[in-house]
């Protein structure tokens, strides 16, 4: 993944976080951002009338997601979108029986962001090394989850945890 200096540069400092970010961990291992910049894609779902943002109050804000989207497309080279927003207790596959869930056809890497509660994610997948390898965290508000492709995933969480899931395509695998 190239990125011109000049590009990141003058982007919001949340996509340079997340650039960054996934320049380190793109196609070689799972890892959590605890990001310094808030993005603006993604409100506060506790805000004062308690709508959060988007039109059923998940948390996500249309035309940033849009913006956000494809700025991070733009200086990565990927494609990127958002793939959904769940409420952990809704989601397919959590709690404490969860079962473990792969990416459609194992191409897609994932970032999740966490927008509300908190959540523990399990990864497991084979490492750089080719070995098998697992991966545990707990997500709080804010921070992003990087999951490498062909990498299975489960998560518990609370029923009012709630999480977007953003596919990357184009890298590696």
């Amino acid at each position: 993944m190239d990125m011109p200096d000049e590009g990141c540069e003058r982007e919001a400092p949340h996509l340079r976080e997340i650039v960054l970010f996934l320049s380190v961990h793109l196609d070689r291992a799972p890892g959590v951002l605890w990001p310094e910049y808030d993005n603006p894609a993604f409100e506060d779902v506790d805000d004062a009338d308690g709508a959060g943002a988007g039109p059923e109050g998940d948390g996500v804000c249309a035309a940033q997601m849009d913006r956000f989207t494809a700025e991070l497309a733009s200086l990565t080279g990927l494609s990127v979108r958002l793939d959904r927003v769940e409420r952990a207790g809704s989601a397919p596959g959590v709690g404490v029986d969860a079962v473990w869930t792969g990416q459609p056809g194992d191409r897609e890497h994932l970032l999740i962001h966490q927008i509300a509660g908190a959540v523990t994610w399990q990864l497991t997948g084979a490492g750089e090394s080719g070995r098998p390898e697992s991966f545990q965290c707990r997500l709080l508000p804010g921070e992003l989850l990087y999951v490498p492709a062909r990498w299975s995933r489960r998560c518990v969480g609370a029923p009012e945890a709630q999480f977007a899931v953003i596919s990357l395509n184009g890298a590696g695998g």
